[in-house]
């Protein structure tokens, strides 16, 4: 049956199940500890206890104070990680307070699995080459490996995505109905999307088996553009602000938050502590499987998700500032742009016009400011930048060089220590010029466009 010839069905069955991951190559045995399911999937170097002249993993940790500490990886749990740096003779032992580690960086595996991206409900999300599923468990395979992900976390696949974008591009997603009734089926016909509330049963390597009043029909998957389970009160693709102590793990897989992470030497593995819908469960994945724990990521407060103490823009159009859509265009905004170091995925950032002051309160566990700053491409003369902690300047540089001729617009990273500081301030102004044949007290301003503020955030 053809996927535009399917009914709506406006209820939908709620389902309960399990929660658990485990793999083939990855092998898992699940049992019950103190009310916590815990789940092993170990892939086959994992299963039996490391050889004495095994290879150390090799480890990167970057410190809250920019120090850099390298070495092989000895221990990690959710107190202290120790590396040793066999360089030195004689051999030099570091261990760590995790408060003072910003994140671990170490060797993964290269994967060629892209066919289809699986986004959980935690805003998590890992690319797979297979998918299947039943009533309680998603089946996923990547390369050699199988893991099972318990149902009620997966949020939405997409099947015929190109797997290189990441999920925030994803314009299925932003579209989706506001508030449906069921589980969504979504198809694309010419160019529009068409979206088709069901009940979504099963998912086998051909089809989508779909429930519509009381009958179970199969639906071939190269029809269907993606799915995405009813979650009520969870919007898919949403950025979901962290908890403080949320851990984000990355992977050449995707993306994953978790609530603890340590290492077994033994087994030469990570054991690792998600958030399921009912209980915390433990997963171990191989060695290089990730890439690195970023331990700021529940640290880190997002400025452009925070609503500022203050907000004050003047534009520059003398009797017209007062005119509420001239405002409204000015006032500082949140957009998506580019990320400098991986332009294939995107950061949150404040588009900022000149004559704009933003004051933000600074909780009482902040230690420092993060951001990276840049002309926006409208942008046609140096623009100035001030940032105050408690009215007092502890940053200013300019934007675009003065000289004309040359608008170079290099980003520029700002990482300032706040000091038990109660206010942080965001100044932006037209760059102030002397007039010739004056002195540096007459001045008039270099008009000039806004400029973007990526990923500002303060670090608890």
């Amino acid at each position: 049956m053809a996927v535009l010839d399917l009914p709506k069905h406006e209820s939908i069955k709620q389902r309960q199940s399990g929660s658990h991951i485990c793999g083939k190559a990855w092998t898992a045995q699940p049992y019950l500890l103190t009310g916590v399911l815990v789940l092993f999937a170990l892939w086959a170097p994992c299963l039996t206890p490391a050889q004495e002249n095994a290879p150390k993993q090799d480890a990167t940790v970057t410190l809250s104070n920019g120090d850099i500490v390298r070495g092989k990886l000895v221990h990690l749990d959710d107190e202290n990680v120790t590396v040793s740096d066999t360089s030195k003779n004689p051999v030099e032992i570091s261990t760590l307070k995790i408060p003072s580690v910003r994140k671990i960086t170490v060797p993964a595996r290269s994967t060629n699995a892209n066919k289809f991206m699986i986004g959980l409900v935690d805003g998590s999300y890992v690319r797979a080459d297979t998918i299947s599923t039943d009533d309680s468990t998603a089946f996923l395979s990547i390369g050699d490996s199988a893991i099972e992900v318990p149902r009620d976390t997966v949020h939405w696949i997409a099947f015929q995505e190109p797997q290189s974008n990441p999920p925030e591009s994803y314009k299925w997603l932003e579209e989706l109905p506001e508030n449906p009734a069921a589980d969504i089926v979504a198809i694309k016909r010419d160019t529009a999307w068409q979206f088709i509330e069901c009940a979504i049963t099963q998912i086998t390597p051909e089809n989508v088996v779909v429930l519509l009043d009381g009958e179970s029909i199969p639906v071939k998957r190269n029809k269907i553009f993606g799915i995405c389970w009813l979650r009520p009160g969870e919007k898919p693709g949403k950025d979901i602000e962290p908890n403080p102590s949320d851990i984000l793990l990355r992977s050449p897989l995707g993306e994953m938050k978790c609530r603890k992470i340590t290492w077994n030497d033994d087994l030469y593995c990570w054991e690792i502590t998600m958030v399921a819908v009912e209980d915390d469960f433990v997963i171990a994945l191989p060695a290089d499987a990730l890439s690195s724990i970023d331990y700021t990521f529940g640290r880190h407060i997002d400025l452009t998700r925070r609503p500022p103490a203050n907000s004050r823009t003047d534009p520059y159009f003398g009797g017209l500032a007062g005119d509420a859509t001239l405002l409204q265009y000015f006032a500082p905004r949140s957009i998506m742009t580019p990320d400098d170091e991986n332009q294939d995925s995107s950061v949150p950032t404040l588009l900022v016009h000149p004559r704009t002051e933003i004051t933000w309160t600074v909780p009482d566990d902040s230690r420092r400011f993060q951001a990276s700053f840049s002309l926006a491409k409208n942008s046609v003369s140096p623009t100035v930048v001030m940032v105050q902690i408690d009215n007092s300047e502890v940053f200013q540089t300019v934007l675009g060089n003065s000289e004309e001729g040359d608008m170079s617009n290099q980003p520029l990273s700002v990482d300032i220590a706040i000091d038990g500081g109660k206010q942080l301030k965001i100044i932006v102004d037209f760059l102030k010029k002397p007039l010739d044949g004056t002195d540096e007290k007459n001045v008039a301003s270099l008009l000039s466009g806004p400029i973007q503020v990526k990923n500002p955030r303060i670090e608890r």
